[in-house]
């Protein structure tokens, strides 16, 4: 099975260049394993290191700003978004160097299932038209499926040196897994719409700040620790928001956000993320909003979701757990169960 987390099949020649220019990636150093997933690269981030960014082709005109995570999330729940989602007064959580100004627009941050949402404004003050960073190109037979959320996103990292990744931080040097994409719509030549899920990883303790950074590619930086990390060149940090309901089974081991998915498993085995073929969350109407199934083989049937990250003993957990980031919103009073493989899990309140 294959899905964003996944590396494509390659040519021994293929696999070579991926690897050293992988290699070459400065490393930074965690408390934990970040992706204890032993598939944890993305199909477009694999087939980019390959083929070089593509050309960025800006719209004119910025579209009107005003929904949230219109980039990310379909089927919104516009009224999830105006109760939960921080919206910061415009220039008040900014930073900026020389070159580039970073506003936050909006959070939505779900600490019960630990997805989270963001919203960035990327500012060229040179205006002289060089984006910071690199798109990734998906492989072309996971390009633009129906019902293949990501496959139709258009991912940032920094490709070469100089150039910015974004991530989501805590403490000192604790790093949120992460997938960044540009909003082609709204972006100009100058001005780049941003929009992130992220989920931290399984050492993050409720009510952390958050910070929200971007790391200039082949810099580091040595922190009071003394651990060396990327580079921050642009960094603002954010607390307080608000929490976002949510479901749980009874046993504990499901939770259901309008976002989010965490599934701990209660019997230790294989890797979870590799058990698990099939979600679906169930309605009180009978119907099922099925969020991952794969076909047989290689194939991709559906994915509704925006990023996936396991945490397990192999990473110094006590459980084995894994969440995902939803792009499809829904009332939680609808809901009746998740139904996960062929078991279904009772939820409540």
């Amino acid at each position: 099975m294959m899905n964003h987390n996944d590396f494509p099949k390659m040519t021994d020649h293929f696999d070579q260049r991926v690897r050293e220019t992988l290699e070459s990636l400065p490393e930074q150093p965690q408390r934990v394993r970040r992706f204890p997933f032993k598939r944890a690269v993305s199909v477009g981030l694999v087939a980019a290191l390959c083929v070089g960014g593509t050309a960025f082709a800006a719209s004119d005109l910025p579209q009107a700003i005003g929904q949230h995570f219109s980039l990310l999330l379909h089927g919104t729940d516009e009224q999830l978004l105006n109760d939960y989602t921080v919206t910061p007064v415009p220039g008040t959580v900014v930073d900026e160097n020389d070159k580039y100004r970073m506003t936050v627009e909006s959070v939505l941050f779900d600490e019960s299932a630990g997805v989270g949402l963001v919203s960035l404004h990327l500012e060229n003050k040179s205006g002289d038209g060089v984006m910071p960073f690199g798109i990734a190109e998906l492989l072309p037979q996971y390009q633009n499926l129906p019902d293949v959320v990501w496959s139709n996103l258009s991912e940032c990292y920094g490709s070469e040196d100089g150039q910015y990744d974004f991530n989501v931080m805590y403490d000192e040097y604790g790093f949120c897994g992460s997938r960044f994409y540009l909003d082609t719509s709204r972006s100009t030549a100058n001005d780049y719409y941003i929009e992130g899920a992220f989920i931290p990883n399984g050492d993050y303790m409720l009510g952390t700040p958050l910070r929200f950074v971007a790391q200039e590619t082949g810099k580091m930086q040595t922190v009071s620790s003394g651990a060396n990390i990327g580079y921050i060149a642009l960094e603002v940090s954010m607390t307080d928001f608000e929490q976002v309901p949510s479901l749980k089974s009874a046993d504990g081991s499901i939770t259901l956000s309008p976002i989010g998915l965490r599934v701990t498993a209660q019997q230790p085995g294989e890797m979870l993320v590799d058990r698990i073929e099939r979600i679906a969350v169930k309605m009180k109407d009978g119907s099922e909003l099925v969020i991952r199934e794969y076909e047989s083989g290689d194939g991709i049937g559906i994915d509704q979701t925006l990023y996936a990250l396991g945490f397990g003993p192999d990473a110094g957990f006590d459980s084995d757990t894994v969440v995902y980031v939803l792009a499809r919103t829904f009332d939680l009073a609808d809901v009746q169960s998740v139904i996960i493989n062929d078991t279904e899990y009772p939820l409540s309140a």
